[in-house]
């Protein structure tokens, strides 16, 4: 085996020559960068063993990781910074082969790390993967669904996604697969919503040589292949009644136990099963279109994926990404957003979610025509505003009708006391009607609204105001 190659980025020149040194030293090939673009650019073509990045800013270094990853999944990636956030970030993300350490520490530190490294790629045992998917996002929700990923590494237990359409529910389960113990397993998808009655019936009842297994009882079938890594039932909401019936039973009759000729291939793993729907199943037992009892088989771990105008901080990182995987996938050097875009991407409302935005940010990128989304952008964003609260509701909201029981008593009527009550009831229903039509987004009400958020907040504590 020839020399290890490493690639160093690193903007300040003492430290490039201190890593060169540390990398050299110990007999790897060291090639030299400044800047990230120019690094990613070069990252294909040159095949490295191990990425060594020095201090970067949170999103930067968000950013470059992402880029690493969508180029060469099983490349390793050691970041130098004391950055807090960075360590947090990285472990977020699931990685094993993504390492922190303190830029400042002495050269035996750095060395063991890159060591320790290249012996996990040799050896295989990290999870770095071209499959492994990104979860892109540092909101609120989106951490807390990583971090509750990352919890269930290990577990067995049935697991049920749920969001709208385009918000990321199967790449939320193929990284809860690829991060698991059973990554090296097949990960199969089913959407059920895509399937006919005669594609129900072969998949619950008939033999499909070589690719299904009998369960304990009856004759249900599913892959076999899943029953040590992870089936995916997309559109489980989509479930005809009677098949709801023979889903219930495959886990009532040992959940995707694994038989004899699976366990000499896996050891004693078993099969994780995953379920994704558009409509809340709540609604859907509520309804009476889903059994209750299949419900709470699906649902021992819930993970609610927020629509994209739910997590707008997360918009200019998603757009980021999603111009960097298009750039790698034409094969050209990477282009920039600009700031001006993404604060309109920021203001939009985004009923496709994820999808829309990936599908808008390719366009312009092929296209070039920026001027032209931003316009349409921003005149959707005007109708939006507009259609929140019309005048009609202004009227209504405002209580025109309670006037009358004001001018009742004529010996204490005040023009202004009776017009600052009429604001201030006019502004408190309107304040109540856009924080429901955000859901209770602050944000994304006070940009409806035309307000700063801190005078929203005002606002919503003035009118005692509540959820």
């Amino acid at each position: 085996m020839g020399q290890s190659k490493i690639v160093i980025l690193e903007a300040e020149q003492h430290r490039r020559d201190y890593i060169r040194s540390i990398v050299s030293d110990r007999g790897y090939l060291p090639y030299i960068f400044e800047k990230e673009t120019i690094c990613l650019d070069n990252l294909m073509p040159l095949d490295p063993d191990l990425v060594i990045s020095g201090p970067l800013s949170n999103d930067r270094v968000f950013r470059f990781v992402n880029s690493v990853k969508m180029m060469n999944g099983s490349l390793p990636i050691l970041i130098l910074s004391g950055d807090r956030a960075v360590r947090e970030n990285a472990v977020s993300n699931g990685f094993d082969d993504v390492k922190v350490i303190k830029e400042n520490v002495n050269p035996s530190e750095i060395y063991g790390a890159i060591n320790l490294l290249l012996q996990e790629r040799i050896s295989g045992s990290g999870n770095g993967s071209s499959e492994n998917p990104l979860i892109i996002g540092n909101s609120p929700e989106i951490l807390k669904i990583k971090k509750l990923m990352l919890d269930l590494k290990n577990s067995r237990e049935p697991v049920l996604v749920q969001g709208e359409p385009g918000t990321g529910k199967e790449l939320v389960a193929r990284a809860l697969h690829y991060q698991s113990d059973r990554h090296d397993r097949p990960f199969i998808k089913i959407n059920l919503a895509e399937l006919g009655a005669s594609s129900l019936e072969k998949l619950f009842f008939k033999t499909l040589p070589d690719m299904f297994t009998t369960s304990q009882a009856d004759n249900h079938r599913l892959p076999s292949a899943a029953v040590c890594g992870t089936i995916f039932l997309d559109e489980i909401d989509a479930l005809p009644s009677p098949y709801q019936s023979i889903l219930l039973s495959i886990f009532e009759d040992g959940y995707l136990k694994p038989n004899k000729s699976d366990l000499s291939a896996a050891g004693s793993s078993v099969g994780r099963m995953v379920a994704a729907g558009n409509k809340p199943l709540e609604q859907r037992v509520r309804e009476g279109k889903f059994r209750q009892d299949l419900f709470y088989r699906l649902n021992v771990i819930s993970i609610t994926i927020p629509p994209l105008r739910e997590r707008v901080t997360d918009i200019p990182m998603l757009t980021d990404f999603f111009a960097d995987k298009f750039c790698i996938d034409l094969g050209v050097g990477h282009i920039e957003i600009s700031r001006k875009l993404k604060n309109i991407f920021c203001s939009y409302h985004w009923p496709g979610n994820v999808r829309e935005l990936q599908n808008m940010t390719r366009r312009v990128l092929l296209n070039g025509d920026k001027d032209s989304v931003i316009v349409n952008l921003a005149r959707q964003r005007k109708k939006n505003k507009s259609s929140v609260v019309s005048h009609k509701d202004v009227d209504t909201l405002a209580g025109i009708s309670n006037l009358g029981k004001k001018l009742k008593n004529m010996d204490n009527l005040s023009l202004k006391s009776v017009c600052d009550d009429f604001l201030a009831r006019t502004e408190k229903k309107i304040i109540r009607k856009v924080l429901d039509h955000t859901n209770w987004n602050r944000k994304k009400a006070a940009g409806l609204l035309d307000i700063s958020y801190k005078s929203l907040l005002n606002k919503i504590k003035k009118y005692k105001l509540t959820r």
